[in-house]
C-alpha cells in the first residue's frame, strides 16, 4: 500500500514538472515584464493640442480610444517608446473624459485625460420695458433678456422713487433659455407719485457670475397733473396726453409714446424762437409715430446738410437707433425734411436726429421718383404766406392704399438694432388757409376759409413714379379713426370731416 502512494506521488510531481516547462519560459517572462503608459497633462483645457504618451513594453503592442475628438500618432508597435496624442477643440461649456488602453501579450495598462470645457463669459442685453397696469396705487413693470450665454440664475428689477432706487424686486419665476421676457406687478405705491426702475439679470458660466442692467426707466401713477392739448396752442399739434418724468415727457395713457418738442436755438420768428418740430416716438416701434411742424419761407435758408445723425436728447436714447446705419432694403427717410430746415445749421442739426428718422424702401420709394419723395415734392408746392401746417406719421399695422397697395408689419435691423418696426404706411396731413395769403391766423378763420386733408400711401416700392392723386386723399377724421391720434385740437373750426381734391390742385 506504502509503495502504491509512493507511485501516485510521483506521478503529481512529474505532472506539475511538466506543466511549468512546457509554457513556463514565455509565461514567466511575461509575467515579469512591465507594460506601463503614463502621460504628462492628464487634464487639459478645451483648446486643441497635442502632447506625448510614454509606452514602456518589451514586446508587441496595440493602443485603444473609443473617443472621436482623441488622435493617436500610431495605435499600434513594438517596445517602449512614445506616441503623440492629440486632442481637437472642446466647443461644448461641458468637460469631457476619455481613457486610452495599452494592451500587450495579455497585460493592460491605461490612461485617463479630461478636456474642459469651453470658458464663456457670461453675457446678456437687458432691456427695460414699459409700465403697464398703471393706477393710483399699483402698476407692472417688464423687461426682455437676448443674447445670453446661458439662461438666467436670477432676474429682477431695482426701483425706487428717485433714481438712486433702493429697492430689489426678485422675479420668483426665472424664465429659461438664452432669451425671454419677465415682468413684476409693484403695489402701495403713492398717487401721482414719479417711479424709477430698472431691470437686471444675472448669468453664470462657471465659477463666474455677472450681472447685466438694462437703462433706468420711469413711470407716474394716476394723479399726476397731464395736459391734453399738449401745453401749446400751436396749430400742427396732435391732442397730447403729456406727463413728465424727468427730464422726458410721455403719454400718461400710454406709456409706448414719448413726446419732444424742439426750438431752434439760433432763428427767431416775431422776436421769439422758432419752433422746429415736435415729435411722438414710439419705444415699441423704435420709430417715429408722428412728426408736426409748421412750414413756412423763414425756414428755408443757405445752411444745407449737416448730416449730424445722433440720438434725440429729449427722449430715452435706448428706444432710439444707435448708428446711423441702415437695412432691411431701406435707408434713412427724414419724416421733417432736411431742405425743409435750411435757415440755421443749428436748426438743420435737429432734423437729423434720430427720433426724426423712419425706415424707408430706397429702391421705389425714398429715392429719386419714389412713392415718398413724390409726395413730398406735391407737399412742398403746397407752401404758403400764412404757412403751412403739416403732421407726417408712420403706421405699422397691415394697410392697403387707395392704388390698392398693401403692405404688412414686421421687424428689420436698422440703426445698429435688430428689433425696428418697418412701417407699412406713411402720411402727411395737410392744412392751411384756402388762398394762402390772408394774412390772418387760423384762429380767426371760419371752416371755410381753411382746407385740411390727409395723404396716405402704403409702404411699398411699386409707387415709384405714382404722382399723388385724389386716390390716395381721405379726411383728417378718417385718418384719425385708422391712427388712434386726434389731430388739430387747436383749431376747432379746422374741417377735418370732408376735404376737396381741387383745393389741392388733383
Amino acid at each position: 500500500m506504502k509503495q502504491i502512494t509512493r507511485i501516485i506521488a510521483l506521478l503529481i510531481i512529474s505532472t506539475v514538472s511538466f506543466a511549468c516547462s512546457k509554457g513556463g519560459g514565455n509565461s514567466s517572462s511575461e509575467s515579469g515584464a512591465e507594460v506601463r503608459l503614463s502621460i504628462r497633462n492628464a487634464t487639459v483645457e478645451a483648446q486643441s493640442g497635442s502632447q506625448f504618451l510614454e509606452i514602456s513594453c518589451d514586446g508587441s503592442w496595440t493602443l485603444s480610444c473609443p473617443a472621436d475628438w482623441i488622435t493617436l500618432s500610431k495605435t499600434s508597435g513594438t517596445g517602449s517608446g512614445s506616441v503623440v496624442i492629440t486632442v481637437s477643440a472642446n466647443e461644448s461649456k461641458n468637460d469631457r473624459s476619455a481613457a486610452i488602453t495599452l494592451t500587450s501579450a495579455g497585460k493592460s495598462a491605461m490612461v485617463s485625460i479630461l478636456q474642459k470645457g469651453l470658458k464663456t463669459t457670461p453675457k446678456a442685453t437687458v432691456t427695460t420695458g414699459n409700465a403697464s397696469s398703471i393706477t393710483k396705487v399699483s402698476a407692472t413693470i417688464s423687461a426682455t433678456y437676448a443674447d445670453a450665454t446661458s439662461a438666467p440664475r436670477e432676474v429682477g428689477f431695482e426701483f425706487g422713487d428717485s433714481a438712486d432706487m433702493g429697492k430689489t424686486f426678485q422675479v420668483q419665476n426665472t424664465p429659461t433659455g438664452t432669451s425671454g421676457s419677465f415682468s413684476y406687478n409693484i403695489t402701495d405705491l403713492g398717487e401721482g407719485k414719479t417711479y424709477y426702475y430698472r431691470a437686471y439679470a444675472i448669468i453664470q458660466e462657471g465659477d463666474v457670475i455677472l450681472t447685466f442692467y438694462g437703462s433706468v426707466r420711469s413711470f407716474v401713477t394716476q394723479g399726476a397733473t397731464t395736459n391734453p392739448t399738449g401745453q401749446r396752442g400751436w396749430f400742427e399739434l396732435p391732442a397730447m396726453n403729456i406727463a413728465t418724468s424727468g427730464n422726458y415727457m410721455y403719454n400718461a395713457s400710454d406709456q409706448d409714446q414719448y413726446y419732444a418738442y424742439h426750438i431752434s436755438p439760433d432763428l427767431t420768428v416775431g422776436g421769439k424762437k422758432a419752433r422746429n418740430y415736435t415729435v411722438c416716438f414710439s419705444a415699441k416701434h423704435h420709430c417715429p409715430l408722428w412728426v408736426a411742424a409748421p412750414r413756412h419761407a423763414v425756414y428755408v435758408g443757405s445752411s444745407g446738410r449737416t448730416e449730424a445723425y445722433q440720438a434725440d436728447p429729449d427722449i430715452p436714447s435706448d428706444i432710439q437707433y444707435n448708428s446711423k446705419s441702415t437695412g432691411g432694403g431701406c435707408n434713412k427717410g427724414h419724416m421733417l425734411g432736411s431742405a425743409e430746415r435750411t435757415a440755421t445749421s443749428a436748426t438743420n442739426r435737429q432734423v437729423f436726429y434720430y427720433s426724426n428718422i423712419a425706415p424707408q424702401l430706397s429702391a421705389g420709394f425714398n429715392t429719386g421718383g419714389g412713392g415718398w419723395n413724390l409726395l413730398e415734392d406735391f407737399v412742398d408746392k403746397q407752401v404758403c404766406t400764412d404757412t403751412l401746417y403739416v403732421v407726417i406719421g408712420c403706421y405699422f399695422d397691415k394697410y392697403t392704399d387707395g392704388y390698392g397697395k398693401t403692405a404688412s408689419p414686421g421687424k428689420i435691423s436698422f440703426g445698429g438694432r435688430s428689433d425696428v418696426s418697418i412701417p407699412t404706411m406713411f402720411y402727411y396731413i395737410l392744412m392751411r388757409t384756402k388762398s394762402g395769403n390772408s394774412g390772418k391766423s387760423l384762429k380767426n378763420c371760419t371752416a371755410s376759409e381753411i382746407q385740411c386733408a390727409a395723404f396716405v400711401r402704403t409702404h411699398t416700392d411699386d409707387l415709384k413714379g405714382q404722382k399723388p392723386s385724389a386716390k390716395e386723399m381721405m379726411s383728417v377724421a378718417d385718418l384719425e379713426k385708422v391712427t388712434g391720434f386726434t389731430y388739430f385740437p387747436n383749431v376747432p373750426n379746422a374741417p377735418k370731416s370732408s376735404f376737396s381734391a381741387s383745393d389741392w390742385g388733383l
